[in-house]
């Protein structure tokens, strides 16, 4: 399974009515903006935000079960100085022979090619999801239990969906 809507929700305690459009809100685009960064879904986020006193959810359409990979230049030190060459090389884990030259104001310098593999969406979603829930705009927190869990009201459950499959975290 590739592109799939992604359903993430979040099953709390009686949350306050004045903040659940903001809430929820929040989160949806915190997630998007991750799912988007990490190269798990494009630009044009088609997503539903979902927030009712006991939940606060989303779907987000056509998520991929696998980042797309990339390739990114980074730019280093000039060519004459063979010790900086060396530790970019080193630093960027490139051969120094596979290191592109490109000619610049500064006089001509080293480039790296980087490949980046991407991250599965099992993979990232649950720190996704933390991550997501604790920039969310909530003015006082509380704790509940043993555990060192902290949000608005205690959490009782959370469901991350990609299709039918179920996404552990």
């Amino acid at each position: 399974m590739s592109d799939a809507t992604l359903l993430v929700e979040l099953l709390t305690e009686e949350l306050p009515p004045k903040s659940l459009a903001r809430l929820g809100e929040a989160f949806a685009e915190e997630v998007t903006s991750e799912l988007i960064k990490r190269r798990l879904r494009n630009r044009d986020p088609r997503k539903h935000v979902y927030a009712t006193p006991r939940r606060l959810a989303m779907a987000i359409e056509k998520v991929r079960a696998a980042g797309l990979d990339s390739e990114s230049l980074v730019d280093g030190p000039v060519i004459t100085n063979a010790k900086a060459v060396e530790g970019f090389a080193r630093k960027h884990g490139v051969a120094v022979d596979a290191l592109q030259r490109r000619q610049t104001p500064k006089g001509e310098i080293v480039v790296a090619n980087l490949k980046h593999t991407g991250v599965t969406l099992e993979a990232v979603l649950a720190e996704i999801v933390e991550k997501a829930l604790k920039k969310l705009p909530i003015p006082k927190v509380m704790r509940w239990g043993a555990g060192e869990a902290q949000f608005v009201r205690p959490v009782h459950g959370l469901v991350m969906l990609h299709g039918s499959r179920v996404v552990p975290g």
